[in-house]
């Protein structure tokens, strides 16, 4: 496949450089956007059916001269199970299934640099993960009762054989995405499958069409593909839900910074601060066996050198690396309550001082003692302040948890945000979560997506305002979403005429979108820039 690709040197590679552009292997337009989009270009545009299958839709007869090669071998069989609708994964199998057997697939070389390629076969299938994942093998076994019907003139794989393209089917797709970042397609792209998963990336795939192009988002010594990084995950979701997602998907547990980072770990389901004045985080228990978190597993094994029995981190990747002792460790608590009582009264009046000043009652004020209830279970302060939760508080902390918990998941189920019910959810919300919390972040990003839909825009500004630092704390500075969320509040500002305050939004996703998505991308060219112009000439 002819890809564009940085070339590897010694040279340092910069945020915002493109280093790899590639056409997809198989890939198919979603069936949600059926008659909507081009089946070929995957353009939003005036669309035409097919003459012979009635089934996809194409934008013109280049577009639909340029698909023939890959449509032809199913265009009659669409028209043969009509109406039976084929569903995209069978779809794509049934492409990939042809390319491979009907044209050149196994032997296509996706090249990622000068010397160094991808072919279909170096694509990793899993196949020992999907024998034991009951999920997958009911996927794949209604998909084969789907193939056989669907593709009778073609000579079909043997089971394992067909497992092996499905595996690498299912670990090696891309969620093709449009301008706004929304899914509107799967793609099989060989080249770019040889980059790995971290939450904290050095790199971006965004696209235009069904091309894909990456780029990297941090400044690099030099270019290296094996240190080369994208999320496969949203990040805006505790590390325990991402880890998750990647090990039901993709067979493996994430230890990557982002996921380990204690202090980021923090905020994610923390409490607001009663004083006022403090920022900090108060981290309050509101689900048993709550777990954040899954660190790499340690087991016990014994050393070629003396024979005793270490502890042993085990990774992904099967290496074995010294586990340090836990300073952090939980203590016995009968020990904790001894060393809470003799903690000296210099720190005492310190923690009273501090707290006064910081504007809470002293009623509020725990005096520098961590208080235990008659378990010598600590009681819950602010680690900063010094503010104590009552139980009272510590309930409505907990309410609000359970009620955003469940309409965020209902909202995801439907994919529906309802603004009556995110309104809701934040007015609960407001002065108890954090607003750093993960679940506040969600519902604030949710509402804000209703509220444009139903262009109430006074409120959508001030939502927008509170989403930017929730963006940047999971995102990062440099996300094509952080981008999109200025462009977004930009447009809103300059319908309302706030001029400066709309530039200022727009110069700001400028800066980022240059970096994810470069100044050729029609995201950049044809609405940002249209509208930063718009907006300079508003304002003289």
């Amino acid at each position: 496949m002819k890809n564009k690709f940085k070339i590897l040197g010694d040279t340092a590679v910069k945020a915002g450089d493109l280093i790899l552009t590639e056409e997809p292997f198989a890939f198919v337009l979603s069936s949600k956007e059926k008659g909507n989009r081009c089946d070929n270009c995957l353009k939003q545009c005036k669309v035409l059916k097919c003459s012979v299958c009635q089934f996809v839709h194409y934008c013109g007869k280049n577009c639909q001269r340029d698909a023939w090669n890959d449509h032809k071998w199913e265009c009659a069989n669409l028209k043969r199970v009509y109406p039976k609708v084929v569903p995209d994964a069978a779809r794509m199998l049934a492409k990939i299934i042809n390319r491979i057997q009907r044209s050149n697939g196994a032997t296509t070389k996706a090249f990622y640099n000068a010397t160094s390629f991808r072919m279909w076969k170096d694509l990793m299938s899993h196949y020992t993960d999907l024998k034991t994942d009951k999920k997958r093998m009911d996927h794949f076994s209604s998909l084969c009762v789907v193939l056989f019907e669907f593709l009778k003139d073609i000579s079909m794989p043997n089971t394992v054989e067909l497992m092996g393209l499905y595996g690498r089917m299912v670990i090696n797709s891309f969620t093709i995405l449009d301008i706004d970042m929304n899914s509107i397609g799967t793609g099989i792209y060989l080249a770019s499958s040889i980059i790995d998963h971290s939450c904290n990336p050095n790199a971006v795939a965004t696209f235009n069409g069904k091309t894909i192009n990456v780029r990297v988002i941090k400044d690099m010594p030099c270019l290296d593909w094996k240190q080369i990084r994208i999320s496969y995950v949203d990040m805006m979701k505790t590390p325990i839900e991402r880890q998750t997602e990647l090990q039901q998907n993709y067979y493996f547990l994430c230890t990557c910074d982002r996921c380990m980072d204690e202090e980021h770990l923090k905020y994610v389901h923390a409490a607001k601060c009663l004083n006022a004045k403090c920022s900090n985080p108060v981290n309050v228990s509101w689900k048993e066996n709550l777990v954040l978190v899954k660190k790499p597993e340690k087991r016990m094994e014994k050393t070629e050198e003396n024979g005793k029995l270490e502890d042993k981190a085990t990774t992904k990747t099967g290496e074995n690396k010294n586990e340090k002792n836990n300073e952090n460790t939980s203590v016995k608590k009968t020990e904790r309550a001894n060393e809470i009582a003799i903690k000296n009264a210099d720190k005492l009046e310190t923690r009273n001082e501090t707290a006064i000043e910081n504007g809470v009652s002293e009623e509020n004020i725990t005096n520098g003692i961590e208080e235990t209830n008659i378990n010598g279970d600590n009681s819950i302060c602010c680690e900063e302040c010094g503010t104590k939760y009552n139980e009272e508080k510590v309930e409505v902390f907990i309410k609000t948890m359970e009620f955003s918990e469940l309409h965020l998941h209902n909202m995801k189920e439907t994919s529906v945000a309802y603004v009556d019910i995110c309104k809701y959810c934040l007015e609960r919300q407001e002065g108890v979560l954090h607003p750093l919390n993960v679940m506040y972040a969600q519902t604030l990003d949710n509402a804000f997506d209703a509220l444009i839909q139903v262009q109430l825009w006074e409120t959508a500004c001030g939502y927008a305002e509170k989403l930017i630092p929730c963006f940047r704390f999971y995102y990062g500075d440099v996300h094509p979403l952080m981008g999109l969320l200025h462009l977004k509040y930009g447009k809103i500002l300059l319908y309302k005429m706030c001029l400066q305050e709309a530039l200022n939004n727009f110069k700001q996703a400028e800066k980022i979108l240059k970096i994810t998505h470069g100044e050729r991308h029609p995201l950049y060219r044809e609405h940002l820039l249209p509208l930063m112009s718009q907006t300079i000439l508003e304002s003289e």
